[in-house]
Order: C-alpha cells, then structure tokens, then sequence
C-alpha cells in the first residue's frame, strides 16, 4: 500500500492520482472508556482513566470496517489524544493502549484502508470543555480545575449550571433541565484556562519567560512531553505501511498570540477574532476573573445579534466569591508576567494591552514546532517512503495571523489540511437551502446558487493556501460534515413514527424531496457539502464515524451528533438489520461513486444525486503505463447488480468487477486517443 506525493498530488506506486476519500475514527475517541462520559465524576482526578477500546472494540473492528469500506471509504483520519498516551504523569506512556491502537490499525490494512493519524485536541484538554492534553499540563502551569466554572476559565458539560451565565441561572433551580447548550464549546478558545496554556504551549519563552517546570521553561516542558509521547505512538506504529501520516495537532489555538488589545477581544483586529456565545469575558476580563476579581460580562445568544449585529443580549455581573482559577501559592502566570497588576485600592489595571501584539503566529511559532516535531516523529519510522505531515493552523474564521509561507526543505512531504464546515448549518443544526450568511464576510447569501458558490470559492480559497503558501503541496480537507441532530432531533421522532413529524419536517425539506424520508434535510446539507469539495477536486476526510452513537447522546461529547452511522438508527430503515449500510444516517449523500485512482489529470470528478448520474473527466499525463487503467468505485448502494448502470466512455474500453458492497468500473483510454481528454459517465437506472 503506497501513498505519496507528487506535482501536488496524491500518487500510487503507478503513479495515478488518487482522490482519497475517508472519514474521522471515532467522535467519541476524545473520551476515556473507563468513567461515564462527560459526568461530573469524570473530572476528578481519582478517576481511573483508560481509552483502551477507543474507536471500538477490537472483537468489533471487522464489523465497523466492513461497513466503511462499503461507502467508499479507503482513508481513515485516526484520532488519538495525547491524554489517551500519558495520562498517568510525565513520562508515564499507557502501554496497553499503544498495543491496541496498533492491533487496530493493522486489522485496517487487511481491508485496503490507509491510516493517518490525528493527534486531536479541542480547547486544550477535558477540564477546559474538551479533550487533548491530560490534566497534569494544566496544574503545572498552576491551574486549580476545580473552580474553573466559578471564574469563568472555562465553560464544561460536567460543572454546567455552576456557572454566571442567564442561561445557567434560569437552570439552576432543575438538574434536569441543565440542557448544554449547542455548539458553545469552542468559546473555551477564548477562555483565560484553553487561551493561557496555547499560548504558553507555543510561545511562553517570549511571553512568560519565568513560568518554569523542571527547570525548563513551560513552553519546553509541553512541547518536548507532547512530542514525544506521538513519537512513542509511532515507535508501535512502525512497520504498518497502510500509516501514511500523521497531523501535528488538530485545530490548533494561538492563544493570546497577537491580540491586539487585552481589554477588547482576541485577534488581530481587536474584537473581531473570537466567537462569542454565553459569557464571553474580553481577555483582561478573562485573567482578573481567575484571581477572583468581580466583572461585568457581556452574555450573548447563538442567533442574530451575535453573527450579523456582533452585540451581546446583555450583561451580567461575574462574582467568582472568593474562588481562584489558581493553586494555593501560585498566580496568574500573567499578573507575574507583568501583565496587569491590582492598584492600591484593589482594583485591577490593565499595564500591557499590547504585550501580545505583533506576532506572527504561524511563522513565529508553528512552523518551527512543526518542523521540529516531523523530524522527531521520522526519527523512528524505518518506512521507505516518508510519513506524511498533515499541517493544520487556527480555523481560518479565527485566525489572528495569515497562513504562514512553508518552504518543502523545512517540512518535506507537507498537507495541507485545513478543515471546512458550513458554518451556519452547523451552529445551527438547521438546514436552508435558499439563505445563509457567509461566515467570512458576514454577508447574507439569498438563494442556493449564491450559497453554494460562497461554499465552493471558501473551499478553492483553502486548495490555494497549498499550492502558494506550502510549495505545491496537496489539499486534504481533514474535516468536514453536518449534524444530524437537526431542528431539534425531529428526524429521529420521525424515524420512530411519531405522529405529525412528517408534516413538520416537510416544512423545510427540500424541493423535491420525499415526505418519506426522515432525514432529506440532513442529505441535502451533505451533499451540499461534498458537491462543493467535489467542484474542487478535493480529497476529505468526514466528521464522522461514532460506532457509540445514539439518538439521546449523539457522539458523547459535548453535545455533538455528526456521526454518518447511528446504532439507534439500525432496524429502522428500509434495509434489513444485517445489510451493510443499516444504521447509515442519509447514506445515499456521502456514499457516491468517484474516481479513486485516475490514469491522468482530473478535471471533473463529480456526482449528480438528483439525477443519479456520475461523471468523470480527465487528460493522459506521461508516466503512467497504457496498461494501468483509471478505477472507479461505485457502491451497491446506487446498483445492485450491473445491469443497474449504464457506463458510457468518451473513448477506449471498460470493464467492471463486483466485490461484495460495490463494483470497481476499470477503463483505458484507446492507444489513438491517448493524448486527449476522456471521459466516463455512468447513469443509474435502478
């Protein structure tokens, strides 16, 4: 199994070019098997911790990459956590994970599937309303976690309801109703707890220069455990060849890192760099509030106000009583920094709004750990060819800084692998195909067309960050998806045949959809999504696959529910329970026929779920044998036998082969037309 990169391509040993097509293993990866998700228990540091059985069980892999690899699917974007590595302590590595993870990644090769590996984080770590980095990182920085919910460092599932916000008060009286509100976890990335230990991750030589552990500046300390601990992971890797790379560390934050202004708001720009939703404390606020110093606070709504007004609903006065964000003995790192300091009656001052500004994130800081991190990381691999570096920055909407310029000869073999998201739809859970706003400009977008080419240009606008600011390198979309949970969850009512769900479902459906289908919401925003990546000849990885998944807790975490694959979904359809794509979640949007390898240039790759019709078009490039054929994958899904598809060629010859789940369509271009463009189309009938 080959993957390598060539002219800003993915190539196999034949030197056709390959359109990867996979998707994120697991959503609920980011958590331990070993304590009730996201409980309050859960947090505390007695709590035994293991993430062994992470995707799943290994008994159960056969069963999960069967039906993977019947959507098509040949690259996994595998999620680790540096937390599932070392949480014991320093140095302290989980072997029998490391075991697993590699009896996992093995049993994936015997399916044809290639594996990169995500080391994913999302605001820091668990005790800061995520996952990543284990709870050790934060005390050495100085942090008590305990009353991070009273200072509002950051905003958790597990301590909801102990909290200042309106919403949290009008909850406080009924656990039951303690609802975590959608989509607000990545406020944490402007939070004092997630925004303190990025920034002391990436630059705390330069911005806490006293902050040291272990005699060593806390910026080493991190950098050098979380570097090596992925190394450790590739050292039980080594000799697998379906691993083709590994990521430098999932949505990574600047932190503080060229804010502009502590007493506005993150970025460049002043306030213009944050998501705000709930409390959302300016930094300065943030860092007094972690000392236990009174704040009035703006609380703001997930709706009009906050993405096209950008004005809070209102405010609310923040009174941590007494509590501190800091250990008994320790301060804020940057009250010692100099920072800010209290006046002689008490109050807080702000001394150096500006001691964050002018920096540049991703050459300053990135590029140089990431180059740093690849060597270590290639140091143990003994594979012929190289592993493969999957570059992600900040969310481009979030960004403080321009995509940095990476020369090839300091990060060889680079992806890049920036991640996309209907914004709207997303936040959301809602899908409207005739408005949105786009989330760059703040501009509304009035019918499908400007919406899709909106989408489609955001998208070309990230393949060109690869060819311009990385050398060439190729694209790989390393996130991108929908959630299902959609208007409330209707879709999953309506599966169980609840009565007047139909007709409210129908309320938003798209044109032309069936009233018969439950979830023709959730397929048209998929399709929407991979027609964009597909206008662009993108390779993607899907967010995702959660085998756990289930109606009532969608992929465990924070509320999210993106999985293609639901349990809660199986026996519901019109497939029987052993088919293979049974609890597949609007399959017929994102399993779809594509070329996977192509005997020269692609120039259309795409497929029309409307009119079920596939269309593949390409130009004979040198270097590739007459006799190694383009091959296209097209699942059962669409033809069972067939007869079920009509193939028509622009030129040359076909032939097709059935596997169990899909048909391979193989074709040459005829020896007289060589040099010319061709073309292949397939029309389902049945």
């Amino acid at each position: 199994m080959t993957v390598r990169i060539k002219d800003g391509e993915f190539v196999d040993s034949q030197n056709r070019v390959l359109n990867l097509r996979g998707i994120n293993v697991s959503g609920s990866s980011k958590l331990p098997t070993s304590a009730a998700a996201q409980s309050p228990s859960s947090l505390d540091p007695s709590t035994p911790i293991s993430f062994v059985g992470r995707p799943f069980p290994l008994a159960e892999a056969d069963t999960h990459f069967t039906r993977l690899r019947a959507c098509g699917f040949t690259l996994l974007r595998f999620i680790v956590t540096w937390e599932a590595i070392e949480h014991a302590g320093p140095r302290e590595y989980d072997v029998e994970y490391l075991k697993y993870i590699r009896a996992i990644v093995e049993k994936a090769k015997g399916y044809g599937m290639y594996i990169y590996i995500d080391p994913h984080q999302d605001v820091w770590s668990r005790w800061t309303g995520g996952d990543g980095a284990p709870l050790w990182t934060l005390e050495a920085a100085g942090f008590d976690v305990r009353y991070f919910a009273e200072c509002e460092a950051a905003l958790t599932r597990e301590t909801y309801g102990r909290g200042h916000s309106t919403a949290e008060k009008a909850r406080s009286a009924n656990d039951e109703k303690k609802e975590f509100p959608k989509m607000i976890w990545p406020t944490n990335y402007f939070k004092l707890a997630c925004a303190t230990m990025f920034t002391l991750f990436w630059a705390g030589e330069r911005y806490a220069p006293n902050c040291k552990v272990d005699g060593v500046n806390i910026q080493e300390y991190l950098q050098g455990h979380y570097v090596n601990a992925m190394r450790e992971l590739v050292k039980y890797l080594d000799g697998l060849d379906n691993v083709v790379g590994v990521g430098t560390m999932n949505e990574p934050s600047a932190g503080y890192v060229n804010v502009t202004n502590l007493e506005k708001g993150f970025g460049a720009m002043g306030a213009n760099g944050d998501l705000r939703y709930g409390l959302s404390p300016t930094p300065f606020q943030g860092m007094v509030l972690g000392e236990g110093h009174v704040q009035n606070v703006g609380d703001w709504s997930n709706g009009f106000l906050q993405h096209v007004l950008s004005r809070p609903d209102r405010t609310v006065a923040v009174d941590p009583k007494g509590k501190r964000a800091w250990k008994e003995g320790r301060g804020c790192v940057w009250k010692e920094a100099g920072v800010w300091d209290v006046d002689p009656e008490g109050r807080p001052r702000l001394l150096k709004p500006d001691h964050f500004a002018a920096a540049d994130f991703g050459t300053e800081f990135y590029v140089p750990f990431a180059a740093k991190y690849t060597s270590a990381l290639r140091e143990v691999w003994s594979g012929e060819v190289p592993l493969m570096v999957f570059v992600e920055l900040p969310p481009l909407e979030f960004a403080s800084t321009p995509f940095p310029k990476i020369d090839p000869k300091v990060l060889p073999d680079a992806v890049n692998a920036t991640h996309w998201y209907d914004g709207i739809t997303l936040f959301t859970k809602s899908w409207r195909s005739n408005v949105s706003v786009d989330t760059m400009t703040r501009r509304p977008l009035l019918g499908y067309s400007s919406i899709f080419k909106a989408h489609s240009s955001h998208l070309a606008a990230i393949k060109r960050l690869g060819e311009e600011k990385m050398g060439g390198a190729p694209t790989l979309i390393g996130e991108c998806g929908i959630p299902y949970d959609m208007n409330g969850g209707r879709s999953y009512r309506a599966c169980r045949g609840e009565k007047g769900l139909y007709d409210k479902l129908l309320i938003t459906m798209p044109l032309g959809s069936s009233s018969s289908d439950p979830f023709a919401q959730q397929s048209a925003a998929m399709d929407h999504t991979i027609s964009c990546l597909e206008s662009n000849l993108l390779s993607y990885t899907l967010w995702c696959y959660t085998p756990d998944n289930s109606n009532r807790d969608g992929d465990i975490w924070n509320g999210e529910d993106l999985s293609v694959y639901s349990k809660d979904q199986r026996g519901l359809g019109k497939r029987p329970r052993d088919d293979v794509y049974d609890g597949l979640r609007a399959a017929e949007a994102f399993v779809r026929p594509y070329a996977m390898c192509t005997a020269g240039k692609p120039l259309e790759n795409r497929f029309s779920l409307k009119n079920k019709f596939y269309r593949l078009r390409f130009e004979s490039t040198n270097g590739i044998e007459s006799n190694v054929p383009t091959e296209i994958f097209v699942p059962k899904l669409w033809c069972r036998a067939k007869a079920g598809m009509e193939v028509k060629v622009s030129d040359g010859r076909t032939e097709v082969e059935a596997h169990d789940h899909w048909f391979v369509v193989r074709y040459w271009p005829s020896e007289q037309r060589r040099k010319e463009q061709h073309s292949v189309t397939i029309k389902f009938v049945k």
